[in-house]
């Protein structure tokens, strides 16, 4: 047949099915009408004896949304079949469904089959296998039924026969010709003229033979960067181009990047299926379809998909590109492509081709890092640079940075004691900060003032210490006498000075540490015990740990420690205790498992913490946090437990801080403290 008169045919059917849907309108109410005219109206013929799946009509049993009206099990099937496709959006009820060939009619299946919107029903042969003629005790191989019935086994000469599909929907009755003879195979015996395999894929009632699928996958080709996703679709239609509604489609990426990749999406209306996936890794993905029925698989095409890396944007914030001379500078910036941020990522600043730092970048992309500047005060590049990944392209940023003059300190550190005709020694010491000391300046040192005044200088050392002395002090008659000392500044430092203070009040620091202590119907005196110390120098006050304690009240590996620091100067106990056992008759028995306890002061301010990591009473496990609260109580069976226990104590000029890790009260009978440490600091000015 030639292509133009296909094309005619098919407009004849459309036509036909426009019949219907008027006709539909003119006898019913309007609701059932309409539903009738949207539920389309297809015709196959299914032959899984001679199996070939791009000839056998798809969707079929077993496909999602479909509604079987034929033969289910093992099954083989050589017979006619006929389709409804709800696209009304509401539910609809097939009354009946019956085939006529002349004389020869089907009626082999169920009433009144409800189909709900966007299912579709089969109707086909009910027992399995080929029969000939006109059996209608559940055959339907329509292929072999000639005029009134006749056995058109063998045939291949033309039986004239046009099939007649009549069917009721809510009450709609209608009939449609099946015009193109496809539920006869073209008016012949197919298996037995030429044809091999009968079966026919899905087309309008009243639309020639289209028996071949096509299952298409398209873009050939797509490109995206990682991190995005591609979208493929698959387009079935029979060989006419007619799209297959509610056909399962697999997609699977066979080789690639994402390779193991797979989907499964139902075809719509227009016979087409779309899917989206991911891409994690720069490469080349195949992509394939396919579509699977009794006969078989149907198999697409394949395309690709190409994934490349992302462009990546680095930027460094202006505000971080600024420091004082070697002071350090804590730079910044932020790292992100076309997801968005880029966590995990190594980025290197560098100042002036010579400081370098390198961060990693957090989960909003931002990163920073500490760079110390070692030019004179002035504009410098700045740079920032990213190497890449396998995801992204390296990415570069510039920024001006700003060298200040570092600001210093000068601290006079001559002798507060001077007389006339002696010599004096006048000195003094120079810092960045207060913190690093500043070698390799001049320091002016004056004692007095006006025309009376005496001045020397003298140069930093590598600690920043600088002095020069008077032979013979001449200063004239007064209560006191200034002493003062300039640094002039230059193109690193600012500028400072200093005068002379008087007295001197030292600092000093005190500390008291044990594992255990008990008192009541047990007394244990502090073991071990570590100070109490009292210095205003450095030191470690660190008995060795007991390994055990045994009776009624057990444990194992007690340690105490204190430590004196200066610079600043501060004062830290510490204590700990493997396990504790507590067995004293009339009071439960207590297990408290590993604890520690520390105690801080210094000058500036005191801290102090606890750790528990079990504590049981008559073998019942307490709920208890790993670092407790200050203070936590816990009273359980006339038993009092406190928790990180705290008691500082401060005035204007000296600190104490005592924590016990676990404090054990049993009004009357036992008082246990265990891991207790106190740390101590005096004279604070």
């Amino acid at each position: 047949m030639s292509a133009t008169s296909r094309s005619m045919r098919r407009a004849l059917a459309f036509l036909g099915m426009l019949v219907l849907t008027l006709s539909a309108v003119a006898l019913g109410p309007a609701s059932k009408a309409r539903a009738a005219a949207n539920v389309a109206v297809e015709l196959g013929y299914a032959d899984d004896l001679r199996a070939n799946p791009a000839h056998f009509p798809t969707p079929w049993n077993g496909s999602p949304g479909v509604v079987f009206e034929g033969c289910t099990g093992s099954c083989s099937f050589d017979g006619g079949a006929i389709r409804f496709v709800n696209n009304t959006g509401i539910q609809v009820h097939l009354d009946y469904v019956k085939v006529a060939f002349g004389t020869c009619v089907f009626d082999i299946w169920n009433k009144n089959v409800p189909l709900n919107a966007g299912e579709s029903a089969i109707y086909t042969q009910t027992l399995s296998g080929a029969s000939a003629g006109c059996q209608t005790n559940g055959s339907f191989d329509t292929s072999d039924v000639g005029p009134n019935g006749a056995d058109w086994s063998n045939h291949c000469d033309q039986s004239g026969v046009i099939p007649q599909v009549e069917f009721s929907i809510d009450g709609v009755a209608s009939t449609l010709p099946d015009s193109g003879k496809i539920l006869n195979t073209g008016g012949v015996d197919g298996a037995s003229c030429g044809m091999g395999n009968e079966s026919q894929q899905w087309a309008p009632a009243g639309s020639v033979s289209c028996p071949g699928t096509i299952l298409a996958l398209a873009p050939p080709t797509q490109t995206h960067p990682v991190g995005t996703s591609a979208d493929v679709t698959a387009t079935l239609t029979n060989s006419c181009g007619d799209p297959l509604q509610g056909a399962q489609v697999d997609f699977a990426v066979s080789a690639g990047p994402n390779s193991g990749v797979t989907g499964h999406v139902l075809t719509n209306a227009s016979g087409q299926a779309g899917f989206s996936y991911p891409g994690a890794a720069v490469g080349t993905d195949t992509v394939g379809s396919s579509v699977t029925n009794p006969a078989g698989t149907i198999v697409s095409n394949n395309v690709n998909v190409v994934w490349v890396k992302r462009d990546a944007t680095l930027t460094i914030d202006p505000a971080s590109a600024t420091s004082d001379f070697n002071d350090p500078a804590t730079v910044s910036g932020t790292l992100s492509d076309s997801a968005g941020p880029i966590a995990g990522a190594s980025v290197t600043f560098t100042l002036n081709g010579a400081q370098t730092c390198t961060g990693t970048t957090a989960a909003n992309g931002a990163v920073s890092c500490s760079l110390t500047p070692q030019e004179a005060a002035g504009n410098y590049p700045l740079t920032a640079s990213y190497g890449g990944s396998a995801t992204d392209n390296p990415a570069s940023a510039t920024a001006t940075f700003t060298v200040t003059r570092e600001e210093t300190t000068l601290v006079y550190t001559g002798s507060a004691h001077a007389a006339n005709g002696r010599p004096y020694t006048l000195s003094g010491t120079l810092k960045e900060d207060g913190t690093t000391p500043i070698a390799g300046r001049t320091v002016t040192f004056t004692l007095g003032s006006g025309a009376t005044a005496q001045s020397c200088t003298g140069t930093t050392d590598a600690a920043g210490n600088a002095s020069c002395t008077l032979a013979s002090v001449n200063q004239p008659d007064a209560a006191t006498i200034a002493a003062t000392a300039v640094f002039a500044g230059d193109a690193y430092y600012v500028p400072a000075s200093a005068s002379l203070a008087g007295g001197v009040v030292f600092t000093s620091m005190t500390g008291h540490a044990y594992g255990l202590k008990s008192s009541g119907l047990v007394g244990i005196s502090p073991t071990p015990q570590a100070g109490p110390v009292s210095t205003t120098v450095a030191g470690i006050s660190s008995p060795p740990c007991v390994v055990t304690i045994s009776g009624l009240i057990n444990a194992g590996t007690l340690c105490a420690s204190v430590t004196t620091a200066i610079y600043p100067s501060s004062s830290a106990a510490n204590a700990s205790a493997q396990h504790v056992g507590i067995g004293v008759l009339g009071i439960p028995a207590i297990q408290i498992g590993a604890v520690t306890s520390s105690s801080h002061e210094s000058c500036a301010g005191g801290s102090g913490d606890a750790t528990v990591a079990s504590i049981s009473v008559a073998g019942i496990p307490l709920q208890v946090n790993v670092h407790p609260s200050p203070n936590t109580v816990v009273n359980v069976l006339g038993i009092k437990l406190i928790l990180n226990e705290q008691i500082p104590t401060d005035s204007a000029t000296d600190h104490t801080l005592t924590v016990n890790a676990v404090h054990v009260i049993v009004p009357g009978l036992l008082d246990t403290v265990v891991a207790s440490s106190t740390s101590d600091i005096h004279g604070c000015y």
